[in-house]
């Protein structure tokens, strides 16, 4: 029990009851356990949480019918918490959980809602398993200011299983080697934000050094580009350069891909998650890791934005990709292609494009 997080619920807040058919219901103790009979293992989708929350605490108590594995068939009862404490939870949130019959399951419940406490017992901690923790625990974020533009690179580490994706190389090849070197990684990925050539320039060499990376890029910023600006098609053609071979995003948030075969790459434990930011350029893209930080390229800047008098550059576009992120949930770290790093909520406060844009109508 001594490595199981712990957290009991707040007196005097207020309870509140979330079904799958997108209900919210009075939190009354006749209404939980209706929906606690209605849970059942053919229905995928079946679920229920009573949930709390404050200021600055969230507390919830789940259940769900397990579908497959070691407990098909048993009933889940989930409790999970921000705040929580200690060195099973580094993200500060938590998530535990039990496993039982429709009994034990109700048992739980009441005694949630009688006297707001719960008894951790029997519970399993898969706080590792949310999404934070495993960014927190697991991801490594190097940045490096190359080329004559100072240019942000990011090396990205997957700590757990040793890999590496170099985000925008735009110069000074050698000593983003060096890094990848020095860290003992496998690169797996190179990415590109777009296809500008100060974003662009250390490929080759990268390449090169690494020939099982994958180099992905979307593709609008590689057919029927300006060659001078965008540099990546030019090396394809020449037969000396070791780029051979680009993997088109298949990006969220893109019209020219259907929503269901948009896909996220994977990373170790993680996924990357490529969203279409078009506006700087056409082939703009903003990668998300885990529901977490974002690898912004040249669209969102501290308090500005990309510009958008290049060719292949649009003020329309810009502003409907600035509202993509004023619209995201919650916060998040915000890494641009140049300049310091932010943050959602700053930007959300005090950037006067992504304000602007959420101001106009879509």
């Amino acid at each position: 029990m001594e490595t199981i997080p712990q957290k009991q619920p707040e007196k005097g807040l207020t309870w509140t009851l979330r079904t799958v058919r997108g209900e919210i219901r009075p939190a009354a103790w006749e209404h939980i356990e209706q929906e606690l009979d209605r849970l059942h293992p053919s229905d995928p989708d079946s679920f229920l949480v009573l949930e709390q929350e404050g200021e600055t605490d969230y507390w919830y108590i789940q259940s769900a019918v397990a579908l497959k594995g070691p407990h098909a068939g048993q009933y889940i009862v989930g409790c999970g918490w921000s705040g929580a404490q200690g060195p099973s939870t580094p993200g500060g949130i938590a998530l535990v959980e039990w496993y039982g019959d429709y009994a034990g399951a109700v048992e739980k419940f009441r005694q949630v809602w009688e006297t707001g406490t719960v008894d951790f017992t029997g519970f399993q901690d898969l706080s590792y398993e949310l999404p934070a923790n495993q960014r927190q625990s697991v991801l490594q974020i190097c940045r490096m200011e190359v080329g004559p533009l100072e240019t942000n690179c990011y090396i990205l580490t997957e700590k757990h299983a040793g890999l590496a994706a170099v985000i925008d190389p735009g110069g000074d090849a050698p000593r983003i080697i060096r890094e990848i070197q020095r860290q003992g990684v496998k690169l797996q990925y190179i990415l590109l934000t777009h296809g500008h050539y100060d974003h662009v320039d250390a490929l080759p060499e990268l390449a090169a050094a690494f020939p099982e990376a994958k180099i992905h890029i979307h593709k609008k910023d590689v057919q029927g580009v300006d060659p001078q600006l965008f540099p990546v098609p030019a090396m394809l053609k020449d037969p000396k350069c070791p780029v051979k071979q680009l993997h088109y995003y298949k990006a969220f948030n893109d019209w020219d891909v259907e929503t269901h075969k948009a896909k996220d790459l994977p990373f170790g434990c993680l996924n990357i998650h490529p969203i279409h930011t078009p506006g700087h350029s056409e082939g703009s893209v903003t990668l998300r890791v885990s529901g977490g930080p974002l690898f912004c390229g040249d669209t969102l800047f501290q308090g500005s934005c990309g510009r958008t008098d290049f060719p292949g550059g649009n003020v329309g576009k810009m502003m409907s990709s600035l509202r993509v992120f004023g619209m995201m949930n919650g916060d998040a770290a915000v890494y641009p292609g140049h300049m310091e790093p932010t943050t959602l909520e700053e930007e959300r406060k005090n950037n006067p494009y992504l304000r602007q844009a959420l101001q106009e109508t879509p």
